[in-house]
């Protein structure tokens, strides 16, 4: 097992964010790499690719939505509350909403524990220490800036082949050797005073300038800081020198930057502002002095607000005190009241090294024409949907008027369809093309007489002819109106079949448009899964079976294989398991009558036996059973199928075993006596969660 290798800390005060970060590292997170991140900034978490995140709880609808979201981005994201003031009811529900686990300030020593019980993982202590001693040689032997180190006595006990190459000696003629070799008589001075600074315990950084074999004298910042031992006792001291040959050659270089910088600046179309905290401009381009008409001194040092909005006093709502105080950018649409025009506004900090927000960039980009042409091309897509959309209900509906038995197929094989579709990886224009398809595939069928359309009985080759032209009949219908998508087409082949043996046309193979295969496949299961006045429903496994004895010749292999993975994760199969004959009749005719599968189990030992031969997407289980309990149900149904959504129904005052489950895994709970709506709406959440 290994441990998660980058950890997020959400709003856990410093303090706590050093215990927590103790705790994981000594419980083996060692290799981790922690980062803690404030609300403000919890937007970017997903950024940063945890494999952990410890969030703390002390706003709970705002650990809530994070979670929701978090889990949006990053499905089965790993979150452990630690809550400030626990209680078992706020535990039950954030753990409801998705946290691995959730605990209280004082039990930090177990979130190493539940780390590992999150992710699943564990890394030995000696492997991680092992792996980080490599890192840190590596990182030493192959570090551009030269590291030494000295003992007490201030010789030289250690150096990187980076220092041997930037003073030309080896490693040999430097170990063992007085520091001060290195150094001329006014650096060495400089040096003595430092190294005063390190046998008092503190680190620093200075400019001084080292010698190096050929009597060069080169310039160099050093980083310096005293080396201790386990008991904290000093026995040397190590520094770190950075080449400043090359920063004094990027002085120069950015010097010239900013010289181009100011001319890209002023070559900017959109006018940019530059405010200080005090409102006041302190720098503007072009752009913006020759829309205002005003020369850059009559600009510079002036308030913002008189400049850019013609008053005297700073307006309610102004844009640049929000970003200074919640110091995040702001995007806004801005009208000039003194020309009419629009803006897009942006306002965006500045802060400082030490993260104090010192001023603010303001972006202005005139968005007058663009806006009024978007606002054109919303009104015509919006006409043109609604007219597309209208005349394809108009047109679906008048086919299921004509037949009360078959009224909603042709919605319910534009919803297969689309599962089918996204589940292959199709892109969203893809998807909206097939929901037409399937809305419109059975539009001919409104020119054949029900009599013959609804026989239960053989149909002769007369009539059975009037049933094959109902493709050409759609495609008559459709070829005229100005789809996007080959709706007309699809339509036309979507009774084709891969050897040939379909109609009208006969195609074969590749000859056939994909979207018309995939329609082939979703209208069988439909018409197979649907109740007729001639026969009953037919059972999605039915339907499965026809499909794959099909595959290769009648349909497509690789559709056929999507539909079943796609259409398995929503036949509505359920797994009920109660003890009680009464709760469980009543909760299996209740959900078979709201279109379910149902499977129900009195015995938990034989629920296990069936659910480990055919798992079910949906698991309703009660907690207080003789034998074989809840708990151990619900570890089992993990164990056979990890993705199995449970939903665990308990008696009052069981709260504990409730926690308990949802810290295994289960995802809703019931009370006893559960209300049939109760058990409907936690059974469609839980569809929508496996979804």
């Amino acid at each position: 097992m290994t441990y998660p290798e980058r950890i997020v800390f959400v709003a856990l005060p410093p303090k706590m964010v050093q215990e927590a970060s103790n705790c994981l590292r000594r419980d083996g997170s060692g290799q981790a790499t922690f980062s803690s991140v404030d609300w403000p900034q919890a937007d970017n978490i997903a950024q940063k690719q945890p494999d952990l995140v410890v969030m703390y709880a002390e706003d709970r609808q705002k650990v809530l939505s994070a979670l929701e979201e978090l889990h949006g981005q990053i499905p089965y994201l790993p979150i452990i509350i630690i809550d400030p003031d626990p209680n078992m009811e706020k535990a039950m529900e954030l753990l409801r909403g998705g946290a691995a686990d959730y605990l209280g300030p004082h039990q930090l020593d177990h979130l190493g524990a539940a780390a590992m019980m999150a992710v699943n993982r564990r890394v030995s202590r000696a492997h991680m220490l092992s792996a980080s001693e490599n890192r840190y040689r590596t990182l030493v032997e192959t570090m551009r800036d030269a590291m030494v180190a000295i003992d007490n006595q201030d010789h030289i006990t250690f150096v990187n082949p980076a220092i041997c190459f930037l003073l030309g000696y080896t490693k040999e003629e430097l170990l063992g050797e007085d520091v001060y070799i290195l150094f001329d008589e006014a650096n060495s001075k400089i040096l003595e005073k430092e190294l005063k600074k390190r046998n008092k315990g503190h680190s620093s950084s200075y400019a001084i300038e080292v010698s190096a074999k050929n009597g060069e004298n080169l310039p160099i910042l050093t980083s310096a800081s005293p080396l201790l031992d386990p008991e904290g006792r000093k026995i040397g001291s190590m520094a770190i020198y950075t080449d400043m040959r090359e920063l004094k050659r990027m002085e120069g270089e950015v010097r010239q930057a900013a010289s181009e910088w100011r001319q890209c600046f002023d070559a900017l179309e959109d006018m940019v502002v530059v405010v200080s905290n005090d409102c006041r401009i302190q720098r503007c381009n072009k752009a913006l002095s020759k829309y205002l008409g005003l020369s850059f001194e009559q600009i510079i040092g002036q308030p913002c607000y008189r400049i850019m909005h013609g008053t005297q006093q700073r307006p309610d709502d102004c844009p640049h005190i929000q970003v200074m105080d919640e110091g995040k950018a702001s995007l806004q649409d801005y009208l000039d009241p003194r020309t009419g025009r629009l803006f897009s506004l942006t306002v965006s900090p500045i802060s400082s090294d030490d993260g104090e927000v010192t001023g603010s960039v303001h972006l202005y980009r005139d968005i007058t024409e663009h806006r009024r042409q978007e606002q054109e091309r919303i009104k015509l897509n919006q006409a043109m949907t609604e007219g597309l959309e209208a005349t394809t209900m108009a047109l679906t509906n008048m086919v299921d008027s004509r037949d009360p038995y078959t009224s909603g197929h042709s919605q319910r094989v534009a919803e297969l369809a689309g599962k089918v579709a996204a589940h292959m990886g199709m892109g969203s224009d893809d998807l909206e093309g097939i929901k037409y398809c399937g809305l419109l595939h059975d539009i001919g069928k409104g020119a054949i007489p029900l009599d013959i359309l609804n026989r239960p009985g053989r149909l002769t080759e007369h009539e059975l002819g009037i049933i094959r032209e109902h493709p050409t009949t759609a495609y008559r219908i459709l070829e005229n109106i100005s789809f996007p998508w080959p709706v007309a087409r699809v339509v036309y082949e979507h009774h084709e079949r891969i050897d040939g043996s379909g109609y009208p046309q006969g195609l074969t193979g590749d000859q056939t448009h994909p979207w018309a295969k995939l329609l082939a496949v979703c209208d069988v299961v439909e018409a197979m899964t649907s109740h007729r006045p001639y026969r009953p429903a037919h059972s999605m496994h039915d339907a499965f079976a026809v499909l794959k004895e099909g595959a290769g010749t009648l349909f497509d292999s690789e559709i056929v294989k999507a539909a079943v993975e796609a259409l398995s994760s929503d036949d509505r199969r359920v797994m009920v398991v109660d003890d009680d004959h009464g709760v469980l009749n009543v909760y299996t005719s209740f959900l078979k009558r709201a279109g379910m599968e149902v499977f129900s189990y009195d015995d938990p030992k034989l629920a296990l036996e069936a659910f480990e031969k055919n798992p079910t997407s949906i698991l309703v289980t009660d907690l207080k059973m003789p034998g074989i309990n809840g708990l151990e149900v619900l570890k089992e149904a993990k164990r056979i199928k990890p993705n199995v959504e449970v939903v665990v129904v308990t008696g009052h005052g069981d709260k504990e075993s409730v926690v308990a489950a949802m810290r295994m895994g289960a995802s809703d709970y019931l009370e006893k006596p559960v209300q049939m709506a109760e058990l409907q709406n936690a059974v469609e959440r839980a569809r929508q969660r496996y979804h």
